[in-house]
Order: structure tokens, then sequence, then C-alpha cells
């Protein structure tokens, strides 16, 4: 068995224990006298560090030990985690992070810790630490060179029929861990690095099997001292008990089952009381796969609406089998659906610590709040979501949230609030950016806009508050008078909208001036398969999904109005703005009514706004796999992809937020 082939299981595993360390080290900026804090830090590297060695990752284990040793030293009080210290070991979980990913992808070059390296150790000598070059070591511990103290000494010999230069070893992974397999085979390995492994029970293939409970027994041909033997395989990590003694052919390894495993157990202090292993029923599998699934997935249920449109011309035998194979797929595709969706947590993790930096880098004060953690969001929308909010957060960092003495002047607290939501509502997902700060400044961005030629200064005075807010967008539109690392280049809430709107999403924005800014994403569940409204427009059909669909309606003719020019419709007590599809699509001519007079209409709604859409004809709703496409040159941006209908033929599918981009462009011909 390679190592190599836990490669990419060690870098999944790695990243969690990295952002935990990073949660952990902000947790102690704030309480540096948190003991349990330094213990949690401590865990993970000290995790790390051992299944890097056993991966021979040499250059990640030697960092993760230097950080161990500084944070033992914090941990007994002989050195105080004031800032110097914590940025430091940011620096170091920075450079842990980049040396595990090189480690992983070996045409990476390795990077230079020598100073990190050092600074580490005169930290821990009780020197001061300095995280951008080599710390000068002080104090009495410097000349000593001191190390944490290791455990010593091995046990008396017992009496008994021994076999010389033979050791009898028994460990026990933890129940809770993720990857059991990878851990056995890792502490195995460690073991061969002292001598000849032989009677291993259970074999290494079947450490990857179900039933495997964690309990791995060998006999080890060594001069190595026990507690040496013991030490190594538990610095693996993840190993809830080793033992290692003299081999005695009065107690020959027992097997895994029966009584005898019970005592192996009982001696490791590992014993069951149910017999049964206690392990999370959970397997990490290569989004890849599941996509395949997905895709796969995708095609029965269009072969299930097929058939359910042939079945009724069949005998009642083929009408039921039919039934049963709809309700089938239907149930794979939600198992399919729950198997892809991951919490918001997996993104929104890696923000505090980013939060932290930037608010540090321009002299503010944040207090960062994230809600909802728990929402679940598809996995391939997940990966997309996480620049948007970096662009998002940056943006109120540098732009909203103002200077303490700035906020101090104004009444406010010197410390300003920055808020990152996730809420679910209907078949969408909200999340939300919000700031206390200053608010959109619509005079600055107006005179930039006019200023850059995005606007003409008449059209400026014409602009209602919201299409000022919505300026900020416009590509390369920036009011940052310099470039920082925060922003100023021109390049951020474009990329947003523009994300955004790719996902089948769209971004609200709402300020107040001198109360705060709030950024809204409204996200679909899933971008594989939607449920949709089918619309006819002459011979082709189009469709829309049914997260931004409010209702339809047949629209009398008294209903349609004339208003300044543009066309209205009259919903109840409502006016809303009206389009027609033909127009949109340039495909010329008007709607045409039904006989009776009245117009088919589809009130789209996208954040606060509604517009109705006229179109030929209203076909129902229908699930609909949605096919990406590559939009070639003249292409109209009104498309987010395509699928295939029960009858076999393609079909368009209407991005709502592209329509009602063209209802405000309609509205404001410079936007």
């Amino acid at each position: 068995m390679e190592l190599s082939q836990y490669g990419e299981l060690f870098l999944s595993e790695s990243r969690e224990h990295v952002s935990a360390i990073n949660h952990l080290l902000l947790a102690l900026e704030q309480d540096a006298g948190s003991r349990e804090t330094v213990e949690g830090v401590f865990r993970a590297v000290h995790t790390i560090k051992g299944m890097s060695a056993t991966m021979g990752y040499r250059a990640v284990a030697d960092l993760a030990h230097e950080m161990e040793d500084l944070l033992d030293r914090i941990r007994h009080g002989r050195v105080q985690a004031g800032g110097e210290v914590v940025d430091l070991l940011f620096a170091a979980a920075d450079a842990l992070e980049r040396a595990i990913e090189a480690a992983v992808d070996e045409g990476d070059e390795e990077p230079d810790l020598s100073k990190l390296l050092a600074a580490l150790r005169a930290a821990a000598a009780g020197g001061s630490a300095d995280a951008s070059g080599v710390a000068v070591p002080s104090g009495p511990e410097a000349a000593a060179g001191a190390s944490p103290a290791t455990d010593g000494g091995a046990g008396e010999d017992e009496e008994g029929d021994e076999v010389a230069g033979l050791l009898a070893v028994r460990f026990r992974v933890s129940a809770d861990s993720m990857l059991a397999g990878v851990r056995a085979f890792m502490a195995v390995k460690r073991a061969r690095e002292f001598g000849e492994v032989s009677e291993l029970r259970p074999a290494e293939t079947d450490f990857q099997l179900p039933e495997f409970d964690g309990a791995v027994r060998l006999a080890l041909r060594t001069d190595a001292d026990p507690d040496e033997v013991r030490a190594a395989i538990a610095s693996v990590g993840e190993i809830a008990g080793a033992e290692a003694g003299p081999y005695r052919l009065r107690r020959a390894l027992p097997e895994a089952q029966g009584d005898g495993g019970a005592a192996a157990a009982d001696e490791l202090g590992t014993a069951r009381t149910d017999g049964a292993p206690s392990r999370a029923r959970n397997i990490r599998v290569d989004l890849r796969r599941l996509d395949a699934l997905m895709n796969q997935v995708g095609e029965l249920v269009i072969v299930r609406d097929r058939l359910r449109q042939l079945a009724p011309g069949g005998t009642p035998e083929l009408v039921e089998s039919v039934d049963q194979a709809g309700r089938l797929i239907g149930e794979l595709q939600d198992e399919i659906v729950r198997a892809r969706m991951a919490p918001v947590w997996q993104v929104f993790d890696r923000f505090p610590r980013l939060v932290r930096d930037a608010a540090r880098s321009l002299g503010k004060q944040v207090d960062f709040v994230i809600e909802g953690k728990e929402i679940e969001l598809d996995r391939s929308m997940l990966d997309e979501i996480g620049d948007p909010l970096v662009h998002l957060l940056r943006n109120s960092l540098d732009h909203g949230i103002e200077p303490p003495a700035e906020r101090k002047a104004k009444g406010k607290a010197e410390t300003g609030t920055l808020r990152l939501s996730a809420s679910r509502e209907r078949s969408r997902v909200i999340i939300r950016v919000e700031d206390d700060g200053r608010g959109i400044q619509r005079e600055r961005v107006l005179a930039k806009a006019v200023s850059s030629g995005l606007i003409r200064p008449d059209e400026a005075q014409a602009l209602t508050p919201e299409e000022v807010d919505r300026l900020i967008t416009r590509a390369g539109f920036s009011t940052a008078e310099t470039v920082t690392d925060v922003s100023g280049r021109g390049v951020g809430l474009d990329v947003v909208a523009t994300r955004v709107r790719a996902l089948g999403g769209m971004l609200d924005i709402h300020s107040e001036p001198g109360r705060g800014t709030t950024f809204t994403l409204q996200l679909p569940l899933t971008l594989a398969i939607v449920r949709a409204l089918l619309v006819r427009l002459g011979e082709e059909t189009y469709a829309l999904p049914l997260t931004h669909v409010g209702e339809t309606t047949h629209l009398e003719p008294d209903d349609v109005r004339l208003v300044k020019g543009r066309t209205v419709a009259l919903l109840r007590d409502e006016v809303i703005p009206l389009l027609s599809l033909r127009t949109l699509l340039g495909s010329g001519g008007e709607a045409r009514p039904r006989a009776d007079g009245r117009r088919p209409a589809v009130v789209l709604e996208v954040g606060d706004l509604r517009v109705g859409v006229e179109v030929d004809r209203l076909m129902g709703q229908q699930e609909i796999v949605v096919k990406s496409f590559d939009q070639t040159a003249g292409t109209l941006r009104l498309f987010s992809g395509a699928t295939i209908l029960s009858d076999g033929r393609p079909a368009l599918i209407l991005d709502a937020g592209s329509v009602v981009a063209g209802e405000r462009a309609a509205e404001a011909p410079a936007l």
C-alpha cells in the first residue's frame, strides 16, 4: 500500500485542522489567559505534526514541531500569549497551510521557513518574537535552549517466557476519527521505522473495511525502548491508546474477536461495553463522483417524464410500473441532492481571520458576527460563493465601516459591526453582508461615475437612490483614491454581480446614509435539477425557474395601461412594469392574446422588484435538468442554460435576473 494514495485525504484533514487553529488563535487574541484555547491549538498542531511526519512531509513536521514547542511553553505559563506571540502564531499558521499544499503537490517549491522557525524558537526561549523577521532570544532560557520534557523510563520486566528482541504492540484508533484506516496505516508505518513488523492483525488491506473497529495488534522485532515505540505510535494523532511491551509466548497476540479482543481493549483503556464500534457513519467522497451521479439522475428524470407521457396509452401494468419507477427515481434524486448539500460554515469559517487581518491593516475595530452557519447549499454552489463574499466583506471594511475616531465623532461605538448571515426562504438561500458604517456616499458615487464617463451629467440628476447604488456594480468602478491591500483596483462588486447572476441568483443593495449598507445574495438551493415554469412563444418553449416566479395570471384588456410611455399592468391593487417576452428576445410582433382577449403573463420577483412578462401561453410546471452552455458571440444574455424537455425537445432557460436588469435598463437608458 503506497502512502501517496492518502495525499488528498491528508490535505483535506489538514485544512480542517488549520481552519481550527485560525479560529482558536482569534479566540486566544481576545482572551490570552484561556488555557482551554491554548490546549485546542496545541492538539491541532500536534495532530498535523504526527500526520505529516508519518507521510514523510518533513518541512510541515518541522514547522509544526516548533509551533508545538512554543504552545507547550504558553500552556505551562513560561511564555505569555501577548500580541507579538499571537501574531507570530498566525504567521506560522499561514506558513503551515502553504507548506501543506506544497508538500502534497510535489510540483510546488517548498517555502523557505528558516526565519519563521528561528522566530518560533526564540519566542519559545522567552525572547521577543517578530513575525516579519528572526527573533532575538533573551532571558535565562535562551542560552539553555530548553525543549519540552519527554516522558521516559521503561517499566520493569514482568516474569514469563519472553522472546528476545521482540515487542508485542497494541493500539487503537480513536472512535471519532474520520480516517481510521489512514491513521492505522500511519501508525504501522511508524512502527516499521523501528524494525520488522509481523503478526499484523488485522491485515493492512482490511483497514478500509467498514467493520474495522480501529484495534490493531502486531509483533515488532527491534531493540528500541518500548516506551519510545509507544510514543512514536501515539504521535500519529487520534490514537486512543497504545501499548508496547515484551512479547511473551503465553501472551500471544489475541484475535480481534471474542474475549481476547475485549481484554486487549481493556489493557489499552478503550474497552467497549456494547461490543460494537462507536464510529461516525461518514466517508469522504470525491465531488466529481457526486457530479457524475447527479448527471445520471438528471438523465433519469428526463426519461421518467418521457415515460409518463407515453404510459397512459399502455396497459394498466405498464402504467403502474412507470409510476413505481417514477417514485424510485424521485427518491433517488432527493438522496443525491441531499448528499451534495453542505453547510455554509464550510465557507464562512475562513472569514473571521480575513476580517481580522483586513481590519488591522485599515486601522479599524470590527466586531464580526456570523449567523445561520447550519444553512445548507449545493456543494458546487458553495464553492462558487466564496470569492463574491470575500469581495463584499472587503468592500464593507474599506468603504463602509468608519475608522474609530470618525465613528466616535458621529456618536457611534468605536467598534463597528459586520454581520454575515444565511437564511432559508422557500426554495432559496439568502446570504446577507451587513455593516453599520457610513452607507453608500451617493454624491461621491455620482461624481466618480460622471468623471469616469459612465453616465452624462444630465443623466445623473434623474437617477433614483437605488439606481445610484447599482452604479457601484459597474465594471471598473471604484471610489477608492489609492490602491490598498483591501480594495481600489476597480475589481470587486461587478465580479460579485456577474457571478451571482451566473448562479441563477440576484444581488440586491440597500443602503442608508450614516447607518450602513446591506448586500443581499438570493441563491437557488441547487444548480443541477430545478422546478421550472414552461412558457410558449410561438413554436418555442422556454423555462423559468420557479425560484423567481411569484405568480402567473391572465390579464384582462383593462388591466394593461400606458403610463409615461411605459406599459404597466394593474394587478389587484399593485401597478407593476409589464414587458413582452417577444420584445426581450427580439422576435418581433406583439404578444398574442387569447380568443377571449386575456393576456397570459408571468410575474417575476427579484429582490423587492416585481415585473410582469407577457408570453403566448403558460404550459405548466416541470422538473428540468440544467445544462450549462457556452454562449456564442451575439447570444442574448437572457439565458442561464438549457434543458431537454420530456418530449425530447431542447428549451432555453431564462435568467430572471437578466430580465429584471433589462427592465431597469429600460427605466434608465444610461445604466
